[in-house]
């Protein structure tokens, strides 16, 4: 997983060409939400002019198709941190689907990997769709573009016995909502809005609910940590509509408010929203940065002009020293980036050390280049059987976990894969 993690609306996405997505591929890893690719397949219902609307998705699943990784639907990590089984919000990337597998030798190996969703966005870039992703587009917009109501908040405020007056000002805004969600006299309706506004099932609701009492109803931020960040991003969202003159409801307002739920789980996001512009900030930590969609474009495109003017062996050379690392230039909003929440090169191995012999404790006797005992580890892993719910639970508890090693499998084409690697021959692909 190399590069920065950033996350993409669908505003920056649809503006990008596939040179600076190239040079995405180069410098970030891109955390690819399901509601952006949700977003991308809705266009077919989108444009009168079916063609049109085709070659549109064609040119988004490009765009989300490189150096990226599915994320899990925030509706599970919303589930888990409920029933109080807490995950990190340190900008860590949460995958879809991954699976804990032991090999024959006993050590246990992460595989993550998204082999269906692959080739979903595989055939989306053929331009290949089904009848039911035909019927569900159609659904998804009729559903998603319903304008937000703030009504299930006032609601729930007016019943805690509390006052709320519309903001005159963002600052105004944040203020207030961060003011409600620290009175205790609000913390049990937040659980009616969690299963509203996050659709959560009814006995999911009333487990949480036994869980709060017995934990002596604290606040709901300690309660549930990632759940009140989505309260709070649901908050502003939502109550910053009360006044039209501040916010104006948009159709897309229920999908841009869907991306904030990921924001704990990435190091920067990048939209050229107006709303995003002036609210994000407000959700973001330290570590986290927001950039504007069409300064980053501009960026990107900078990069991959200079990237193109190199050499091959010159781009060789660079990838050698930075790796993903941007070039030095504090002109670069994509280098202040990376020396703000990075700053530290992570050269990648050169080729040949592949070749080079090695000895390795698991294969005594054996002559082997580093190249086959990785082959040989990597096989070993991928035949491994997947391991027990029930086994995984009890190494959790005996602290066992984390797994000795993690492989990261997703679906490139050999024309991608050179563009971010000039070192590699057709050889090195057998």
């Amino acid at each position: 997983m190399r590069g920065l993690r950033i996350i993409l609306d669908k505003s920056v996405v649809v503006k990008l060409n596939n040179f600076e997505v190239d040079s995405l591929d180069r410098h970030f890893f891109q955390i690819v939400p399901p509601i952006l690719k949700e977003e991308i397949l809705a266009d077919l219902t989108k444009d009168p002019i079916k063609k049109k609307a085709i070659g549109h998705i064609i040119s988004n699943s490009y765009r989300i198709s490189g150096n990226r990784g599915l994320a899990m639907d925030y509706r599970e990590i919303v589930e888990h941190s409920l029933l109080g089984e807490e995950v990190a919000m340190e900008g860590k990337f949460f995958p879809a689907r991954e699976t804990v597998v032991r090999s024959e030798s006993g050590s246990l190996t992460t595989i993550v990997e998204t082999p269906a969703e692959d080739e979903v966005i595989a055939r989306w870039e053929r331009g290949e769709f089904s009848e039911q992703e035909k019927t569900w587009a159609k659904k998804f917009r009729e559903r998603m573009e319903r304008p937000l109501n703030p009504k299930l908040f006032l609601d729930n405020i007016a019943k805690a016995g509390l006052s709320f007056s519309p903001p005159r000002s963002d600052e105004e805004l944040i203020s207030t909502v961060d003011k409600l969600l620290s009175e205790g006299k609000l913390q049990a309706r937040l659980f009616d809005i969690v299963r509203w506004q996050f659709n959560m099932p009814v006995a999911l609701i009333n487990k949480a609910t036994l869980r709060w009492c017995k934990e002596g109803r604290t606040m709901f931020k300690d309660f549930a940590p990632y759940v009140f960040f989505c309260l709070r991003a649901s908050f502003l969202w939502t109550l910053g509509l009360t006044n039209r003159e501040l916010f104006k409801p948009d159709k897309n307002d229920r999908k841009d408010l869907e991306y904030c739920f990921y924001l704990p789980h990435t190091q920067i996001f990048a939209s050229k929203d107006d709303k995003f512009i002036r609210l994000v900030p407000a959700l973001l930590q330290p570590y986290q940065r927001f950039v504007d969609g069409d300064i980053l474009k501009a960026d990107l495109n900078s990069l991959s002009t200079n990237w193109d003017q190199l050499s091959k062996e010159e781009q060789i050379k660079v990838l050698a020293e930075r790796d993903s690392a941007p070039p030095e230039n504090p002109n670069s909003i994509v280098y202040e980036i990376w020396q703000e929440l990075s700053g530290v090169l992570n050269p990648s191995l050169p080729l040949e050390i592949l070749k080079a012999k090695a000895t390795s404790f698991k294969y005594p006797g054996e002559s082997l280049t580093v190249g086959e005992i990785f082959r040989r580890k990597y096989k070993e892993a991928v035949d491994g059987k997947p391991i027990s719910e029930g086994e995984f639970d009890a190494l959790k508890e005996d602290s066992k976990l984390p797994t000795t090693s993690m492989i990261r499998k997703s679906r490139l084409s050999k024309e991608r894969i050179k563009k971010r690697y000039p070192q590699l021959k057709d050889s090195d692909f057998d």
